[in-house]
Parts: structure tokens; C-alpha cells; sequence
């Protein structure tokens, strides 16, 4: 400390004393201001908070050396009181100040300042105001006693505050897991503060689970690899897939795999268990992609939407859910059900064998009832409603849960489904194929906007499909409806029966052609039922004819505009079908 000061009697060298606090405190103003323009922060770095980071330390002797004033980046306790340059921020440091500077001129000068080392930069804990008097001069080296805390981290004088303490985070994170020894070719680039402990709790989290679900004790080594072979390794396949880097150029890969994952933790907490990650990729790109959020590509992807079958509200074109969600899962094709209920109390039946219908799948279910009102969300009829059909997922074994929600029915219904493998709705009426319509209400919205396979369910849906009538024809639609019953007949040894029909003999035995080697190369036995009619009449009388549980077609092969003048099978079918329907798309 520097007491007792001397008292100067000579006014014009405090007078000169003052004046030069009075142009460093208006620099210092100045350097604010410019800051808050230029979003630059111009604070000392606080040494705990870097301290705080560091996973080793050292207890070295004290050294007493000249260390340089521009390596001096931050303080103990007082980063608040000056600038990153040392001026002064505070006008009662005033007296202080002028003190110091005139104890500095005189012959008995002033002590060392008292320092912590960290990598190559310094923290003042003793003696702020003498480095900042030193400045003033211009002078380039000042006397320190320096206590070295740590060596390692290899931090600059030029870098900010954030790359300090990424740095430092950096580090810790390298000491702890070993991952830069043990994966030497992967960069985990992350460059914001605390992302470095995120990843590192991700990994912790892991270990903690694997000890689990190995009845053993995990070792650093083990769970650092098992994380980046089965977590880290699959999400970097997407972003690396879907060109993301492209998209988000101010982020890494690391980042973005930290984004995908609390993402997902987040809109967990609000649709429910078992999202897709590749999902979850995907809705980050439709809001925040640079190269998808500007107007002209909102304004074009509405109007893309009526003038074409092949797009939904979410950006998924024909095929998009199977090649994009399913490819990246090893899970079960339909792993994750949303189940539409429009009445609660008309349609128990349909939400029971719906319920009974995902069980098994072993499908999670996100059950979705739309009010009128919002007072109804909060009703004690509400309350009674939830506990009976959590009661019914309770005596299933089926893991889900109850959403009412306010609002837009078309839009909740489309953001809920994009989230499932398949939804699942009550044909509670059937379309008017006399009336002309120009909006895109009923089944027009729905089956528009709704991204994956939908199920349409005219009074209840069988627990065991042991028949599937497959609409074909060679439409991009009809042939995601040819994958999607494979997949359920490998995942339910249900017997699938393939109708091809049409006035056309030529587009019927191309067709025909293509099916068959389909399900030769799949392995997967078929019968096959070529007629000469029309689609909605071929396809509703094999139904009956095999006792068919389930049809499973296409969607929509005409746009929106074009339906206006002619309506499609699928409005001829929902008309007159006793069965469930899925649409693929």
C-alpha cells in the first residue's frame, strides 16, 4: 500500500496531476460510449471468474519482475473501476489518483503492484491505480511481485474477455476428459464461454448412465469414447448431411451439436419423450438457416404449398420423413404416435384402440385435444378427462401423455405431428365431392400441412393388422406408401395385398412391374390385384374382399389448385371406407 502519501505543496504540479485524471476519465467516457456502439466490451476481465475455471494450479515463490502494462488484462476486485486500458471509470478515484501519480514523481516512488500469472497474462490484485498512473506516461513495463497460479493455458494480452475464459474452460475440459489424446483427429470447437462445461456435463451425464445400464463402474476413458461413437458421432452425421455449417457459418460443428441437443431437451419439456434428433435438425434449419429465413423464401414456400402436392407447412417435400428422420434412427420406424381427438367423450373407443393400436409399436403418444375456449384448458371437466385417459394409457403400458391446447387447430395439429412417426385422426365426417371449395379446410389442411404418414380412422383401428391393402401407382406418394408397408409388414407379419388399377393397361403393368421387384428385392411376399376400374372402387373392394384392417396409399398426387376442378381418390375413399386409411407422403 502507499501510505503515508506525500504532501505536495507545489499546485501547479497538482493542478497538472488533476488535469490529466480529468483527460483519462474523459477517454475513458469516450471508450464506453464507442463500446456500446460497437457492442465491444472495454471492462477488465474479472480474475475469479477465470480462476474459477482453472481445473490445476500452481504454488510457485513469489518473483519479482517488469512485467509488460499491455499483458495486464483484468483484476481481482475491482474490474468494474477501470477500463481494459487502464483508464479511469470512477470520478471519487479522483483524489486517489493524483496521490499516486504525485507519489510516483517524487523520490520515494511508489511499491511493486501485486499480481496473479495466468498463461501469459496478469491480474492485478494490488495496485490498479498505479498501473494506471503508469499509463498515462506511456510507459510500456511496470514493477510487479507476480504470483504464478497457472502456465498452461495459453492466454494472449489481445484476447477478449470471452476467449479468455473459453480458453481457460478449454483446458479444464482437455485435463478432465482427455479427449485430445484419446480422439486426436476430432476438433471440439466450441467459442463461447460455458460450453465447455456444457459438453463436459453432457459426457458426465452419459458415464452416469451407462454405469447403469452396465451394472458397473465406467471409466473416463470408456465413457468419453462411448459418448462420441453413440451421442456426439450420430448428430455431427446429420449436421454434416444436411450442410448445416452452410446455414449457421458463425457456428462449429461442436456448437451446433450442442444446440441440436438442448434443443431437443427444451422442446421435450413441451411435445413430449422420443423426438427424432434428425427432427430436431431440421426444425432448427426451417426458423434460423440463413439461406431459409429470408421473406422471399417464406412468401415462395406459401405459395410452393398450393401450387404443388409436394410440400408441407414445415418445408417436407414427398419422401423427406423416411429419408431424412428414419435414416439416422435405429429405433422402431414408428416409435413416437400422435393421436387427434376432437370429442372426448364420443370418441373414447377410437382413443382406446388408438392407444391399444401404439402399444405395439411401443410407440410413445402425444394425445392432442384442441378447445374452443381457453377457460376450457383449466376445467374441472378438463381434469376428469386427463385422469381417464391417463388412466387408460396407465392400464395399457403405454408411455404418452395429454395435451388440450388453445388455439389454431390446423397449425397445432401440424406442429404436433411433425414431431411424430404417424398421426392419427377420427374421420369424423366425410368430404362433399359435389361442393367446390377454394380454402384449405377438412382433410385439404390436414393432409396438406401434415409432414409424415397420417391415419385416418373412421370408427376404431385394429390392435393386430394382419391385412394391408397397398394402393400403387408410380406417383413419388404412392411409392413412400410401398416403403411404409414393407416396413410394417417386416415390424408385424401383416400379409400385404397390392392394387393396381386404372383404365390405362400400359401404366397398370408398369406398375405391376415395379412393385413386384420391389418386394422381391425386400424380401417380402405380396399379392397382387391389377384391375380394370377405377382406383377408389379397385381399392374399397378388395378391402372387403381379403377383410383387409388397414389400406395404406399415398397422398394427394395433385396440387391444391388442381383438386379445386377434380377431386382425388382419397376423397372418393375417405367417402365410403369402414377402414382406417394412412396416407403417405
Amino acid at each position: 500500500m502507499i501510505d503515508p502519501f506525500p504532501d505536495p505543496r507545489d499546485s501547479m504540479l497538482i493542478s497538472k496531476a488533476q488535469n490529466d485524471f480529468d483527460r483519462a476519465k474523459r477517454a475513458a467516457d469516450w471508450q464506453y460510449a464507442v463500446g456500446i456502439l460497437t457492442k465491444k466490451d472495454y471492462h477488465l476481465i474479472d480474475y475469479n471468474e477465470v480462476r474459477s475455471r482453472l481445473s490445476d494450479t500452481c504454488n510457485l515463490p513469489i518473483v519479482h519482475k517488469e512485467i509488460p502494462i499491455q499483458s495486464i488484462v483484468g483484476s481481482v476486485s475491482r474490474n468494474t473501476d477501470f477500463t481494459r486500458t487502464f483508464l479511469p471509470k470512477l470520478i471519487h478515484d479522483r483524489e486517489r489518483w493524483v496521490k499516486v501519480k504525485l507519489a510516483n514523481e517524487s523520490s520515494e516512488g511508489v511499491p511493486p503492484i501485486e499480481v496473479y500469472q495466468i498463461g501469459n497474462v496478469y491480474f492485478v490484485l494490488d495496485g490498479h491505480h498505479r498501473v494506471s498512473v503508469m499509463k498515462s506516461y506511456g510507459a510500456e513495463f511496470i514493477s510487479a511481485n507476480v504470483r504464478i497460479i497457472n502456465r498452461d493455458v495459453p492466454l494472449l494480452p489481445s484476447d477478449s474477455a470471452d476467449e479468455i475464459i473459453v480458453k481457460v474452460e478449454r483446458d479444464s475440459f482437455l485435463k478432465k476428459t482427455k479427449i485430445d489424446k484419446l480422439l486426436p483427429a476430432v476438433n471440439f470447437e466450441l467459442k463461447n464461454p460455458g460450453e465447455y462445461i456444457e459438453l463436459l456435463e453432457h459426457i458426465t451425464v452419459h458415464r452416469y448412465f451407462m454405469g447403469l445400464d452396465f451394472q458397473r463402474d465406467i471409466d473416463s476413458d470408456e465413457a468419453v469414447l462411448h459418448w462420441y461413437e453413440n451421442v456426439y458421432l450420430p448428430v455431427i452425421k446429420i449436421v454434416r448431411d444436411r450442410n448445416m455449417l452452410r446455414g449457421f457459418p458463425d457456428k462449429t460443428e461442436t456448437e451446433l451439436y450442442l444446440w441440436i441437443e438442448n434443443n431437443k431437451a427444451e422442446l421435450t419439456k413441451e411435445f413430449g419423450d422420443e423426438l427424432r434428433t434428425a427432427a430436431v435438425a431440421w426444425n432448427i434449419q426451417e426458423k434460423y438457416d440463413i439461406r431459409k429465413t429470408s421473406v422471399w423464401k417464406k412468401i415462395w414456400k406459401k405459395i410452393y404449398i398450393w401450387l404443388t402436392p409436394n410440400m408441407s407447412d414445415w418445408g417436407v417435400r414427398t419422401g423427406d420423413w423416411r429419408k431424412e428422420f428414419l435414416q439416422y434412427d435405429t429405433s422402431p420406424f414408428i416409435h413416437r404416435m400422435m393421436i387427434a381427438v376432437a370429442d372426448l367423450e364420443a370418441d373414447k373407443e377410437y382413443l382406446r384402440s388408438a392407444i391399444q393400436f401404439s402399444k405395439k409399436y411401443g410407440a410413445w403418444v402425444g394425445i392432442v385435444h384442441v378447445v374452443k375456449r381457453q377457460t376450457m384448458l383449466h376445467s374441472e371437466w378438463m381434469k376428469k378427462y386427463q385422469a381417464e385417459i391417463e388412466d387408460m394409457l396407465e392400464t395399457e403400458g403405454v408411455q404418452g401423455k395429454f395435451f388440450p391446447l388453445y388455439g389454431n387447430l390446423t397449425k397445432i395439429l401440424s406442429e404436433r405431428a411433425f414431431w411424430s412417426d404417424l398421426s392419427l385422426f377420427k374421420l369424423k365426417y366425410r368430404p362433399q365431392l359435389k361442393k367446390i371449395t377454394l380454402t384449405e379446410d377438412g382433410w385439404n389442411a390436414i393432409i396438406m400441412r401434415i409432414p409424415g404418414p397420417i391415419c385416418v380412422i373412421p370408427e376404431i383401428i385394429e390392435a393386430e393388422i394382419k391385412q394391408v391393402v397397398l394402393a400403387f401407382s408410380q406417383s413419388p406418394k404412392a411409392r413412400e406408401a410401398m416403403c411404409f408397408a414393407d416396413i410394417l409388414s417386416k415390424s408385424t407379419n401383416c400379409k400385404i395385398s397390392v392394387v393396381i388399377s386404372g383404365k390405362d393397361e400400359t401404366r397398370r403393368n408398369s406398375a405391376y412391374e415395379e412393385v413386384k421387384k420391389y418386394y422381391i428385392r425386400q424380401n417380402v411376399e405380396a399379392d397382387y390385384f391389377v384391375i380394370d376400374n377405377e382406383p377408389e372402387v379397385a381399392i374399397l373392394q378388395t378391402a372387403d374382399q381379403i377383410h383387409a384392417d388397414l389400406i395404406v396409399m399415398g397422398g394427394f398426387s395433385r396440387s391444391l389448385l388442381q383438386r379445386i376442378f377434380k377431386r382425388s381418390t382419397i376423397d372418393k375413399i375417405f367417402v365410403a371406407t369402414k377402414k382406417p386409411v394412412i396416407i403417405c407422403k
